[in-house]
């Protein structure tokens, strides 16, 4: 039996959700209340939008008792990492975020996955015995865990993970507990949440290949090629997890969009770069590059000297170069600059499309990072930072980090920029890298210790650092890194265990968020990684 205030909020929750445009809804209805709960679960399945019925049915799952206002966390995300620079330092108002909260939340056990303990030997992960540890700890990441890092924005922390369908959740960033989550969404959700007037929007494909695909590259027809097929779009209230719009994509949708004043940008494993409106849905603008694949490089912007959006992605491309980033105006999709990586560098492997740029908006530069110049006897690669023109997408200079063995799956680092430097890693290297903007001359080079790297392991970094507080973290492997911003020493190293793939350390107050490829969120304070960070 209900209590009557319990019933009136399930009807007014049925009552928003029966307005949702040509949503169906098949079941509403609240469930056994669980221990970590106080005030009821209510369960929503969508099996279609608009007349065109899903691959699954999207199960979203609300714990209105978990939520908790008062963060003091801005109302948007819009780019990966927070920001056009990449670097996810994000205001609080909140006591207990300031003074640092300590979590762990086996996120993979309540979305259809398995969240492998922390601590679990490399040997006893899936695909171990038969691929190698290197191979399971990068197929642990891509298929079943979380490749990138968390949004923290509008009082909730979201993290997505790809295991099996994708889902999203929303979790209290004090307690840990799940506010709501989404499951069944069409492909993997492998990137980086938005958050947009209320909204968390996530799109989602994963990493996969038809046959047919194969033959396209084998008779060079390789504009034909497409990646995936499973590619679609969600916005979802982010209070409540309500489903508000969804598309699908053609070819997979895995590299997170980015949002200007409306306008919502994102890219596919199809060749589409494409604009919806972010709060509708609608239809924009449509761009094909036939052959062209999104890939994790995920959209970023910048706003000309005249007012005008440039939306900035990486794609890649199965034969030389291997990779473009491609600029196209906000406001009608046309074409701005095709550019590839600078001479005297030949991009290798996946290409420019791995690697989400960053953006300098003060400096007008575009910065990011690719691998260059394969050596087939020797296995190596250069590891390059770049810098174009953020208005013409010439290049400005180019700087080879160093040689090392090729690394698997995601191969370069994402920059962070952060005053007058970027600060770069090198899944190749083990290194984190501080270079001036202006020029790409580099201050100083760090290797990080105890950070297995090719070919015995995937190596790292990949995610990029996060500045704050005078202070560099830096994810890695299973550790977390701080380094003096203007030595390039290290302070620290704390063992959070499992891996952290291309994920980025996300900090609010003394508090620090980090997702997990063994399918764990985590929050840790400041003040156990580095207990003197604060005389920093």
């Amino acid at each position: 039996m209900f209590s009557s205030k319990i019933l009136v909020l399930f009807l007014g929750i049925i009552m928003v959700l029966s307005a949702v445009s040509a949503l169906e809804i098949i079941e509403a209805m609240p469930t056994s209340t669980q221990a970590t709960m106080t005030q009821g679960e209510y369960m929503t399945c969508y099996n279609q939008f608009n007349g065109t019925y899903f691959p699954y049915k999207v199960m979203v799952t609300y714990f209105p008792g978990n939520y908790s206002g008062g963060m003091g966390f801005p109302s948007k995300w819009t780019v990966t990492n927070d920001g056009q620079e990449h670097n996810a330092v994000v205001p609080t108002t909140s006591t207990a975020l300031m003074q640092g909260v300590s979590w762990e939340l086996p996120l993979n056990n309540y979305v259809g996955g398995v969240a492998i303990p922390l601590t679990t030997p490399d040997t006893r992960l899936p695909w171990a015995q038969q691929l190698g540890v290197k191979g399971a700890l990068v197929m642990q990441t891509q298929m079943a865990g979380e490749p990138l890092g968390v949004t923290l924005a509008d009082n909730l922390l979201f993290a997505t993970e790809d295991s099996m369908m994708g889902s999203i959740s929303a979790i209290n960033p004090v307690t840990g507990q799940i506010v709501w989550t989404a499951t069944g969404l069409a492909g993997q959700a492998m990137n980086n949440a938005i958050v947009y007037k209320g909204l968390v929007i996530v799109s989602v494909g994963g990493v996969c290949f038809t046959f047919s695909q194969f033959v396209h590259y084998e008779t060079h027809h390789y504009n034909e090629i497409m990646r995936a097929r499973n590619g679609a779009i969600y916005a979802f209230n982010a209070t409540d997890g309500r489903l508000v719009w969804m598309i699908f994509t053609k070819g997979e949708a895995m590299p997170a969009p980015a949002v200007y004043h409306g306008v919502l940008a994102y890219t596919t494993g199809g060749g589409c770069f494409a604009a919806v409106n972010a709060t509708t849905g609608q239809m924009l603008w449509k761009d094909s590059f036939p052959g062209y694949m999104g890939n994790m490089a995920s959209v970023n912007y910048y706003v000309m000297p005249n007012g005008t959006p440039l939306f900035i992605a990486g794609f890649t491309y199965t034969v030389a170069p291997y990779g473009f980033l491609l600029a196209v105006n906000g406001l009608n999709g046309r074409l701005a600059w095709n550019a590839t990586m600078p001479s005297p560098y030949v991009g290798a492997n996946t290409g420019l499309g791995d690697v989400p740029p960053a953006v300098d908006q003060q400096a007008g530069l575009v910065i990011d990072n690719d691998i260059a110049n394969f050596n087939a006897s020797s296995n190596t690669v250069d590891t390059v930072t770049f810098a174009l023109n953020a208005s013409t997408g010439k290049p400005v200079w180019a700087t080879n980090l160093g040689t090392g063995i090729i690394p698997p799956a995601f191969k370069g680092g994402m920059p962070t920029i952060h005053g007058n430097f970027i600060y770069d890693g090198s899944p190749s290297l083990g290194i984190v890298a501080k270079l001036y903007v202006n020029n790409g001359s580099i201050v100083w080079e760090t290797r990080l210790p105890d950070l297995k790297i090719p070919p015995q392991l995937p190596g790292g970094p990949r995610g990029s650092p996060t500045y704050y507080h005078g202070l560099l973290w830096v994810a890695a492997g299973s550790r977390v890194y701080v380094l003096s911003p203007t030595t390039g020493d290290v302070l620290s190293m704390y063992y959070v265990g499992g891996r952290m793939g291309i994920v980025n350390p996300v900090i609010t107050g003394g508090t620090m968020y980090l997702s997990n490829s063994y399918g764990w969120v985590v929050a840790i304070p400041l003040s156990q990684i580095f207990p003197d960070w604060e005389s920093y």
